[in-house]
């Protein structure tokens, strides 16, 4: 197995003592995520409506999870680092939008208890309650 071959989801140095065909449930030490799997192949091509650039390979309900295609080829390129890091920032300000104030309850941070101002602009589009949640 090449030396350079790295998980496609963390970026994690595969082992070097892999076999040259991947046993289907082979996973990642690092991460734990399944090798035979599209997103590592030589053959994934998300341009594609399939996502595959094989003529003969059937393509899978989901292309993260193992599978039995027969065409499978390891890349090297499968890990996007930029993708990653994209994915990890997306799911942070995502967390940080939604994250409970003292309470502990999802909704938007607010300054000692009173509503900010985008969600008294958001109830006087829509008509709300000015204070839906008495217990804030």
């Amino acid at each position: 197995m090449s030396a350079n071959l790295v998980c496609w989801r963390c970026g994690e140095a595969l082992r070097k003592d892999l076999p040259r065909v991947f046993p289907r449930l082979e996973k990642c030490r690092g991460c734990g995520a399944d090798l035979h799997v599209c997103r590592l192949c030589r053959h994934h091509a998300p341009r594609y409506i399939s996502q595959c650039d094989h003529e003969l390979a059937e393509p899978p309900r989901d292309r993260e999870l193992a599978n039995f295609c027969q065409y499978f080829k390891p890349r090297t390129a499968a890990f996007e680092a930029r993708q990653a890091k994209a994915a990890k920032d997306a799911r942070s300000a995502l967390d940080s939008l939604f994250a409970g104030g003292e309470s502990g309850k999802a909704g938007p941070k607010t300054d000692g208890g009173a509503p900010d101002e985008h969600s008294a602009a958001l109830r006087a589009l829509f008509g709300g309650d000015p204070d839906p949640d008495p217990e804030r």
